[in-house]
């Protein structure tokens, strides 16, 4: 038989590995744990900049364009800040989000573009006239609208996908 001193010896070695490698176990969730935390922070930290990135270029596409100047040109400074920062940001983006933002952005571009042929062209008339006349709606405004109906899908999809990442309800 083994003596009282073997067994003590086996007996605390066995215990210390598996106090060992409870605090080892323990210690890796933590680092698992605290990665997440921070991919998250990340996460939203680059939903809003996207998010604040197209606003922004939204906004200044319409200023321009309300202003009704021709000779403006179109924002595309803005146009390649977003899509720089989507290249940036994409290791924290999902692919349907990276997709949303795309397609915003691109939406967005294609109104400008559009509205902008239309007043160089000078066919530009308040938005109003050619209903209240009866005449026939101006060419392209129909892909306008299509490409403003798109816009504003891509804008809800990328908002409700960020409001729920926001609140912890969509990692």
């Amino acid at each position: 038989m083994l003596s009282d001193t073997i067994a003590v010896g086996v007996l605390t070695f066995v215990g210390t590995g598996l106090a060992t490698a409870t605090g080892l176990w323990q210690w890796k969730r933590a680092q698992v744990r605290e990665a997440g935390a921070n991919f998250r922070t990340q996460r939203v930290e680059a939903l809003k900049d996207i998010w604040a990135a197209l606003s922004d270029l939204e906004e200044a596409q319409r200023t321009s364009i309300a202003r009704r100047d021709p000779s403006a040109a179109p924002e595309t400074s803005r146009l390649t800040q977003v899509n720089l920062l989507l290249l940036q940001r994409s290791p924290f983006l999902r692919p349907d989000e990276q997709e949303w933002a795309q397609a915003f952005a691109q939406h967005a571009a294609e109104i400008d573009t559009l509205l902008r042929a239309e007043m160089h062209d000078g066919r530009r008339r308040p938005d109003a006239e050619w209903w209240r006349s009866s005449q026939v709606q101006p060419a392209l405004s129909h892909i306008t609208a299509s490409a403003a109906h798109q816009l504003v899908q891509q804008r809800a999809k990328l908002g409700d996908r960020y409001a729920a990442v926001v609140r912890g309800d969509n990692e």
